[in-house]
């Protein structure tokens, strides 16, 4: 049993940064959703849908980074952020379509009718817009991923939160 403890709690300690960053970014794109809708209320089933999407894209960057595809770049940084980006963003579009065909399916009574529905119904200009927030939030999650690695967790830590040491001056 303590063996199995210490494999959930290595998984949650891995999962945190990304969960709470598309936590915020998710609440951001339901609220943004909701507004340019008109429906200005942001209600507690699109707050659960947006916590749920960030637990699904963190768990999604845990395992894109358990795969060998996601270090094909590893020679250079930038190549390594902008590769991860896109395999982030990849598995991220692919949820949100499931997000827009899960209420369809329910409503048409079929998978075949839901996506014919949403091809009609969906609004393309705010999906892509929604999307380009999405890449650009997945792109600085990267980033910031890449750096911590590069500089060190605990330089990073005393740079935004200040360190024991203090210069005499």
């Amino acid at each position: 049993m303590s063996r199995i403890w210490t494999i959930v709690a290595k998984e949650l300690r891995e999962a945190l940064p990304a969960t709470l960053f598309f936590l915020f970014l998710f609440h951001l794109i339901g609220l943004t959703k909701a507004v340019m809708l008109d429906e200005y209320s942001f209600t507690a089933l699109r707050a659960t849908g947006a916590t749920v999407g960030a637990l699904i894209v963190a768990k999604a960057i845990l395992i894109v980074e358990a795969l060998p595809i996601a270090h094909l770049f590893s020679s250079r940084r930038i190549f390594q952020i902008l590769w991860k980006t896109l395999l982030y963003g990849v598995m991220t579009l692919l949820f949100r379509l499931v997000e827009e065909l899960i209420p369809l399916v329910s409503k048409h009574g079929d998978l075949a009718s839901a996506i014919r529905a949403m091809y009609g119904e969906t609004s393309w200009a705010l999906f892509t817009v929604l999307a380009l927030w999405i890449f650009g939030g997945l792109f600085l999650y990267a980033l910031t991923s890449e750096l911590v690695k590069a500089v060190g967790p605990d330089k990073v830590k005393e740079a935004l939160f200040g360190g024991t040491k203090r210069r005499a001056g």
